[in-house]
């Protein structure tokens, strides 16, 4: 017990006390929602990511762009963001909008699939600008709760 506290303390002084650029955040991390919609029968993605981290992504692939578009910001998705069937298919992405919260921003995608169970997703978001980019994807599939981790160059992986 008294080491875990120590190290909290360690990481909190380091976190805070630390930081070179007060309005930066230290880590490079995307936590993505992958959710069955039976109804609709279709998995629906949230990503979200760090709203500076994405207008900087955004800058590098649409250079002369005032703005990024919802265009944009689902061309980016898709090129970082996979799905795929039991079978190896590739599910088709749609636009499911974008929304700001304070520094955050959350993207959604949706692709028809019959459920969860057999579905492979790989999310290289953010890796071509952060070194030490980790993405979390998160699924639930009935009683079951998935997490899984993808760094730089990391394949893709079967939500079981």
């Amino acid at each position: 017990m008294v080491a875990a506290r120590a190290l909290a303390a360690t990481l909190a002084a380091g976190l805070l006390g630390a930081a070179p650029n007060v309005g930066a955040h230290p880590l490079h991390t995307s936590l993505t929602t992958l959710a069955y919609d039976g109804a609709a029968r279709q998995v629906v993605a949230t990503v979200r990511v760090f709203a500076a981290d994405l207008d900087q992504a955004l800058a590098r692939a649409v250079p002369h762009a005032a703005a990024a578009s919802d265009g944009d910001r689902f061309a980016y998705v898709r090129r970082g963001l996979g799905l795929w069937d039991d079978t190896g298919r590739p599910l088709p992405l749609a636009w499911c909008g974008a929304r700001r919260t304070s520094d955050v921003v959350w993207l959604c995608v949706r692709a028809p699939a019959s459920g969860l169970a057999g579905v492979r997703v790989r999310n290289q978001l953010l890796v071509e600008l952060f070194a030490d980019q980790v993405n979390i994807v998160s699924a639930q599939d009935g009683a079951r709760h998935i997490s899984l981790l993808f760094t730089r160059g990391a394949k893709a992986k079967p939500v079981r």
